[in-house]
């Protein structure tokens, strides 16, 4: 279709249409840092889909890999970290799936997620990093190469691209045709969308493309972008807006432990009860979400 003059493509759509092109075996970054900014409500919708054989890219992660893995979306996981910080050091699901090698693992330091980003977003077939070299990280991932830099004989770590089918991350606010911000530093997010061949933004609010150009510094913008709004969608994580819900993360915890009826009982509720965000808001309540804010 043609565009006449001035005219731009609304790009604002549901959770469920911006998902529907994920399929079985793709790759999915997911953003968010440890206990803030995840996009939980496109994790959420993204696990009650049946989707399977995910390669999934989470640099930072924590209960969105655990719902994922949980719902048997995930074959690999690339990350650097996967829990709660103080409430959980290492993330229990998670943690049982590595060892029991139902889902496969590849550890990458932060530095190396940033490094492979880097290389998709600007078509390398790796980036040299200087992170890790002389530690056992190429013998424990062994698509980290070593090898010596042709120009200073540099022994350095090659980290292969980490090419996304889909990215999903968080932003505040977003226009209607795909401009998105945040108010925080947004961590690895922007290397994730374009590290990706399609964006997928969560928002707390769709706002005018005015209110997005009083501050043009702050946009993020990739070719192929869906936005969706899911106010107080980071839950139980942070936002700019909100604080961690410790008291849900703890119950999450404590079901990924136990696992089994306990673990299932917590999908249940929270991801194939609620089918869509306004049906977790409610099992959430008001008065909770209330007593999140900032």
């Amino acid at each position: 279709m043609t565009l006449a003059a001035g005219e731009r493509t609304k790009v604002v759509v549901s959770a469920e249409q911006a998902l529907a092109g994920i399929e079985d075996g793709m790759t999915v970054g997911v953003g968010g840092a440890v206990t803030a900014a995840h996009p939980m409500a496109l994790v959420r919708a993204l696990a009650a889909s049946g989707v399977k054989g995910l390669t999934v890219v989470a640099p930072t992660g924590g209960l969105d890999v655990e719902i994922l893995i949980a719902a048997g979306c995930v074959d690999t996981l690339i990350a650097a970290y996967v829990g709660m910080e103080g409430a959980a050091g290492v993330a229990p699901v998670y943690r049982r799936a590595v060892e029991d090698g139902s889902v496969k693992f590849k550890d990458y330091d932060e530095a190396h997620c940033i490094a492979g980003l880097r290389a998709a977003a600007q078509k390398l077939p790796f980036m040299p990093c200087r992170s890790g070299v002389g530690t056992s990280y190429p013998e424990i991932t062994p698509e980290l190469l070593a090898f010596a830099d042709p120009v200073a004989g540099q022994e350095l770590l090659a980290v292969p691209a980490l090419e996304l089918d889909v990215a999903l991350i968080f932003a505040e606010t977003a226009d209607e045709f795909g401009n998105a911000q945040t108010t925080s530093a947004g961590h690895m997010d922007s290397l994730l969308g374009a590290a990706a061949k399609r964006v997928v933004v969560q928002v707390d609010r769709v706002v005018s493309n005015d209110e997005i150009r009083v501050d043009p510094l702050r946009t993020w913008y990739w070719k192929e972008t869906q936005v969706v709004r899911a106010p107080f969608g980071t839950h139980p994580y942070s936002s700019a807006t909100m604080v961690a819900d410790v008291d849900h993360l703890k119950e999450a915890i404590g079901a990924g432990r136990e696992g089994g009826e306990a673990l299932d009982a917590y999908l249940k509720r929270f991801v194939h009860d609620a089918p869509n965000h306004d049906s977790y808001l409610e099992q959430i309540g008001i008065r909770r979400i209330a007593a999140l804010q900032i």
